[in-house]
């Protein structure tokens, strides 16, 4: 299949899954664990989004969230069916539904082929191929954000200490931490955020398969904790860790230069 077409599969499979999982928000049942972390909104969504790559003709190997490696087929499909899940069950209207095709064998999120970011709750899908960014169906230019804003997420206390040093360095920053990180890098690939910072060593290649695919293909940068653009995993679901995300390379590379040591530390 053709990357376009492979953008407009993930968008139809991304939107209708955050329909499903609007329809369902709030409802006590759907925090109900099936299996270890599952809850049954998390199965829900990834089995209807794999229905929905069947009824398209998609013949790929899927790595889920939720059921890890299955199918077959000569391209892989990364999804995570609910990214922002303690958001949504918690009735807090900020989380995603996102897919990511690649080939088989591939190895850099440079190589992911096409990919849909979908709100479950409020805005448009976000979707990319080819190097090129699209809102709903219209292609996306990237635009200066109203104020400068970083996405921040950060548990352990070295790394406030390294990031207060970014904010009281670079200056001028508004700061948040939504929940959602495939919708928040996806807001960064478009320019809405200034920059993104993961220094939690948590991230998967599930999470942010399709908006750091985007990022890249859209001009932008991701830096893992090594300082390079991490490795992407297409053979299983696996740790990617810490991340800076941003537009501005050189931006991307400062940040790094602050904090690269808090990144490179387990857990952090």
């Amino acid at each position: 299949m053709e990357p376009e077409q492979l953008r407009r599969i993930a968008v139809k499979a991304a939107s209708e899954t955050a329909g499903l999982l609007r329809d369902h928000a709030c409802q006590p049942e759907m925090s109900v664990r099936v299996s270890g972390e599952t809850t049954r909104a998390d199965k829900m969504a990834e089995e209807y989004i794999v229905d929905v790559l069947k009824s398209e003709g998609v013949r790929a190997v899927i790595i889920g969230e939720e059921g890890g490696v299955y199918g077959g087929g000569d391209i892989v499909a990364l999804i995570d069916p609910l990214d922002g899940s303690v958001n949504y069950l918690s009735c807090i209207p900020w989380a995603s539904v996102s897919i990511a095709f690649t080939r088989l064998g591939a190895s850099s999120f440079r190589e992911v082929i096409a990919g849909a970011i979908a709100p479950i709750f409020y805005g448009d899908t976000i979707s990319f191929a080819g190097g090129r960014c699209f809102i709903g169906g219209i292609p996306a230019e990237a635009v200066e954000p109203y104020k400068r804003i970083m996405a921040v997420y950060v548990e352990h206390p070295d790394a406030v200490r390294g990031l207060e040093e970014v904010i009281r360095r670079l200056g001028g920053f508004k700061v948040r931490s939504l929940g959602s990180a495939a919708l928040e890098i996806a807001y960064t690939a478009l320019g809405l955020f200034t920059l993104f910072v993961d220094v939690r060593s948590k991230l998967r290649n599930v999470d942010i398969a399709a908006a750091g695919g985007m990022l890249v293909n859209c001009g932008g940068a991701l830096i893992g904790p090594k300082g390079v653009e991490p490795p992407l995993d297409t053979g299983s679901v696996s740790r990617v860790g810490s991340i800076i995300a941003a537009r501005d390379r050189v931006l991307a590379g400062e940040v790094y230069s602050v904090i690269g040591p808090q990144m490179r530390r387990p857990g952090s």
